[in-house]
């Protein structure tokens, strides 16, 4: 039976094996075997037919390769990936420290695409609850694979499926289905975090239900809104209000949330009130800019912002520099001297040094001075290897007016 080979231009296969890089592009391809069909694992060759990675082929896709194993000799195949499924879970709740919680209090991304060598996948897990999100052709292909694993190693209540990302079209793929792979999501469904109790929405919220990925940023926000006796927030993109409640538990007495959903701020609303917390936070359904122009200067002692993406295509970065840029230097105007600005950024297009500018632009701007008191990244179910900077997209950067 013949190997089913995809073979590297020569000018490009030191670079590739060098840097080991997951992406592959279309222009690095020298040429592909008969027998290889859209979606199947193959080996990667040099131009002199030496097999050095597997990986898995879209023709369909400017990223023509995406490599899962740099180890030519592994079996990758169902065994193998179910196996790994569990290790990297196994790992990831060794270094969350949540290994030996109840499995219905764990709550992590389980699977991070290519951050995880599993290209396309991802799997965030909110105690027994799973919600799956399949980007690529080959997670799309393989989905009865996971399903049937996830099962399997966690006896889950239920698997939720959210692939309405619009990265799928780049691997040709032309639907973006949701719901139900597997159980039923109990009618009010909330999750157990830092003691507090959250409602999440599954089917209908942003991402897979709840940023998991802010778990740190909610802790410092907690810290320093209590070290420096912050009395009045704004939180700007609050969507479900978790932000809020690690807030009002540092003692801040004056919260507002303002986001323009009102379906997330029906949400907020509810889980300020079950955690006995409603009469800190004041839900306002607005547009953040129109909110922030009508706030007075100089009022607030601490402001959130966390805004979606203003960038999904390198060749629109200019433009969301300039937003960014006009976000941050309006918040900035409304802090009191002393104040906090907890701002972030979810782009993997914009780098550290890029958003270091224009935090600088922002405050040069309107004439402020601020000091950068800390820098927040994601937790370890959300790392990215050193080979694969488009992993990093989350940044948090803590700045106080001076």
């Amino acid at each position: 039976m013949q190997q089913k080979i995809v073979k590297i231009r020569k000018e490009r296969e030191q670079r590739i094996i060098f840097n080991k890089h997951p992406w592959i592009f279309s222009g690095a391809v020298e040429n592909v075997s008969s027998d290889v069909e859209k979606g199947d694992i193959v080996s990667v060759a040099d131009s002199s037919g030496n097999i050095f990675a597997q990986a898995v082929y879209n023709p369909r896709s400017d990223i023509r390769l995406r490599v899962i194993s740099w180890n030519k000799d592994e079996s990758v195949g169902i065994v193998w990936l179910s196996n790994k499924i569990k290790d990297i879970s196994e790992n990831k709740e060794r270094l969350l420290n949540i290994d030996k919680l109840p499995e219905d209090r764990k709550n992590y991304r389980v699977i991070y695409s290519e951050c995880d060598n599993i290209p396309g996948l991802i799997v965030d897990r909110y105690g027994l609850m799973f919600v799956v999100q399949f980007q690529t052709l080959f997670a799309d292909e393989r989905r009865d694979l996971w399903v049937s694993t996830l099962k399997k190693l966690f006896n889950p209540i239920a698997i939720y499926e959210r692939s309405d990302v619009e990265v799928r079209k780049k691997e040709g793929l032309s639907k973006f289905p949701t719901g139900i792979l597997h159980g039923e999501i109990p009618k009010d469904f909330f999750i157990e975090e830092d003691n507090f109790n959250i409602v999440i929405d599954i089917p209908n919220g942003q991402k897979t239900g709840y940023f998991l990925d802010l778990k740190n940023a909610r802790k410092r926000v907690e810290y320093w809104c209590k070290t420096l006796n912050i009395k009045y927030l704004q939180n700007y993109f609050g969507y479900s209000g978790s932000f809020n409640l690690y807030a009002a538990r540092a003692g801040v007495e004056k919260i507002e949330q303002i986001e323009v959903s009102q379906q997330a701020n029906d949400i907020a609303s509810r889980n300020s009130k079950i955690n006995g917390y409603e009469n800190k936070v004041n839900i306002i359904t607005s547009d953040v800019f129109d909110y922030l122009t009508k706030t007075n200067d100089a009022s607030v002692d601490a402001i959130i912002i966390d805004p979606p993406s203003f960038v999904k295509q390198k060749d629109k970065i200019q433009n969301a520099f300039e937003g960014y840029e006009r976000l941050n230097s309006q918040a900035m105007k409304k802090l009191v001297k002393g104040g906090l600005l907890f701002t972030f950024c979810c782009s993997s297009y914009v780098s550290e040094e890029d958003f270091q500018k224009i935090l600088f632009k922002s405050a040069a701007g309107i004439k402020s001075e601020f000091k950068v008191l800390e820098k927040i990244d994601t937790d370890a179910d959300h790392s990215w290897p050193l080979n694969f900077p488009e992993g990093r997209y989350l940044q948090g950067w803590i700045l106080q007016k001076i």
